[in-house]
């Protein structure tokens, strides 16, 4: 694999030496200043190693590669300059996350030294994210479709929750959904230390009694517990742990911390489990948007408008009617499944898998599933 290279200096002729000896080995790209360099960093494809010139007229390397940790998270970063004073040194490597510091001139063998060890650097970093989002995150999808599958009641709105948060969080900007729709998809987990009563009475949209409230809101903590127990999930151990405290600084777990320092995942997840509660207990959506605007202390503010926002614009107009034959996996249930027994098989909300498929067919030898099935076609 050919990776590329991006190096930046005001100089012409150090780029152009800078291609002629590495373009046998790396896709070589090239610019003249650190606003050139952002331009391509924007329209390009992705660098695995940014190596900047310390000393540019407008903007310097360090105000460069500071603006680079925005827009290219996982690139590499060198610094390379003629000055050998230690704070410039310093201030490189904690303002810009530089990788190494590297003094002019530098020989063609000392930046090719630089820039396999870079790579390597890269690889791991690439290879990390790379495990997040397949194998934990497919972990993660299967666990939750058991326990889908085997209570429909307790956890059939899972799906509708990590909607309503990927679709906020796409809002906002955020390019890894996968982190949020783990995170929802999580948030459920503490349930399994509550009674099948309690469940009922929640899915069911009953108003809880004070006790029955306080029992329910120390799912989060059991959640938390054992989410903080697995590796690279610390973060969203966090963001269950407070997926019930009120941007104002109430709810739970009682605390002084409030509205920003929650941590973000936290406050968007905040917003779609109660939205997502109030649905169940006005059984509309229309009720549900009510209940929010009627408590916009619990939710940042700029949240809720975003979240709010992206529930408008979610389509609800292409809701096909489908027979067994017809469920292909990724439609939406849009209605709760009954046996002809009056069982619940899956809540509305919940998306088409080979597992739900394999399951629908088990209950339709036996006549005891519904000749027609209202989906949405897609996501």
């Amino acid at each position: 694999m050919e990776y590329s290279i991006l190096f930046v200096d005001d100089e012409q002729n150090v780029l152009n030496a800078y291609r002629r000896n590495l373009r046998k080995y790396f896709d070589v790209h090239t610019a003249l200043s650190g606003t050139a360099a952002i331009e391509l960093l924007k329209t390009k494809h992705k660098f695995a190693v940014i190596v900047c010139d310390m000393q540019m007229p407008n903007m310097n390397g360090i105000e460069f590669l500071k603006i680079t940790q925005k827009i290219s998270k996982n690139s590499i970063r060198i610094m390379l300059t003629g000055n050998a004073d230690q704070q410039t040194a310093m201030d490189a490597i904690n303002h810009g996350d530089i990788f190494r510091f590297i003094n002019k001139p530098c020989t063609p063998d000392q930046m090719m030294e630089a820039l396999e060890v870079a790579l390597k650097q890269y690889l791991l970093i690439t290879a990390e994210q790379e495990l997040l989002k397949t194998t934990l995150k497919k972990s993660i999808e299967v666990f939750i479709e058991t326990l889908t599958l085997a209570c429909p009641s307790s956890f059939g709105s899972i799906n509708r929750v990590k909607r309503h948060v990927v679709r906020c969080a796409s809002a906002m900007g955020s390019e890894n959904t996968w982190i949020f729709e783990s995170m929802a998809m999580l948030s459920f987990l503490g349930y399994i230390s509550l009674p099948d009563s309690l469940l009922k009475k929640i899915s069911n949209g009953h108003i809880l009694t004070e006790d029955q409230e306080a029992q329910y809101l120390r799912h989060s903590e059991v959640g938390y517990k054992l989410i903080s127990k697995i590796p690279r999930l610390e973060e969203i151990a966090q963001v269950i742990k407070f997926q019930n405290k009120h941007y104002d600084g109430g709810g739970s777990p009682s605390d002084e911390l409030s509205a920003r320092d929650i941590p973000m995942g936290a406050r968007i997840l905040k917003i779609a489990l109660d939205y997502e509660r109030f649905s169940n207990i006005t059984y509309s959506n229309e009720g549900a948007l009510l209940q929010l605007e009627e408590h916009v202390e619990r939710y940042d503010p700029k949240i809720l408008k975003l979240f709010i926002k992206s529930i408008s614009v979610f389509r609800t107009e292409n809701i096909i009617k489908v027979n067994l034959i017809g469920l292909e996996e990724g439609m939406i249930i849009a209605e709760d499944i009954l046996t002809t027994q009056g069982i619940l098989l899956v809540c509305k909300g919940q998306e088409i898998t080979e597992s739900l498929i394999n399951k629908f067919s088990n209950f339709d030898k036996q006549k005891q599933l519904p000749l027609s099935f209202l989906v949405y076609p897609d996501h």
